[in-house]
Order: structure tokens, then sequence, then C-alpha cells
């Protein structure tokens, strides 16, 4: 299995790998939301001064090579820190021939606002898989 690590801050037009996995849900599994890299579990919630925040998710074969994924953080209602649904960082990823997305937001200086926040994978403009977290 290889992975194409994506930095949010550093947006940059990245290119995945996709292998073959078993085909089922809309295009993503195993999806991971972590404060560490690697987990294997996920978290629901994070606190303001969590460094980093990881997330990983396998493809399905509902994902083709040729497609443009798309990795977005969204602050959803951060008590007016950000307007709602703000856009914080995302990153576009052509798939070539792999299966595995990792991606990572990092801390802002002054720490996470508190409230509810997703990431979104959307697949060629489809969104297909919504995460939410929150940050206490």
């Amino acid at each position: 299995m290889r992975r194409l690590p994506t930095t949010l801050w550093a947006m940059a037009l990245g290119f995945v790998i996709v292998n073959a996995v078993s085909a089922w849900g809309d295009g993503f599994e195993n999806v991971i939301l972590s404060s560490t890299k690697d987990a294997k579990e996920s978290e629901a919630t994070f606190t303001t001064d969590t460094p980093k925040i990881f997330v990983q998710a396998h493809m399905t074969d509902a994902v083709k090579s040729g497609s443009t994924v798309v990795v977005s953080w969204i602050a959803v209602d951060t008590g007016g820190a950000a307007p709602p649904n703000y856009k914080i960082d995302e990153v576009s990823l052509h798939v070539i021939l792999a299966n595995v997305i990792d991606s990572a937001l990092s801390k802002p200086n002054n720490g996470w606002p508190v409230g509810d926040y997703n990431v979104v994978f959307s697949v060629d403009g489809a969104v297909r898989e919504t995460i939410d977290f929150k940050v206490k």
C-alpha cells in the first residue's frame, strides 16, 4: 500500500497513486481522523491546542484512475471566529495509481477556535464523504 501525504497549509496540486481495492461505499472507507499520524481509531473531539489534525482514507474502486479528489477542511460553526461554513483549506489530488489519502491541517497560531468542523472528500466535483469533528 502506497500513500501520498498532503499538508493542506502547503497548497500544491498532488498526485495520488491508487491500487485496486474492493468496491463498496461511495469511494472512501476506513476514514480515520486523529491527532496522531497513522492512528488506528478516529477521534471526534480535539482540544484548542491540538498541534495537528490528520485524516486518512482508503479509496475504493468507485474512485477511478483519472479522477480528481479534493479534500476540504471546513470550519462549520466557530461562534464567530470564522464565517459559517468557512473553507480553511483544501488540496486537489489527481488519481493515478494509489489507494490511500493522507492529509493534515496544522493548528492556527492562536489555537483552534472552539466549534464544529468537518473534512469533505469530493470526487470530480461531487461530495462523497463528510467527516464531522469538534474542537472544545
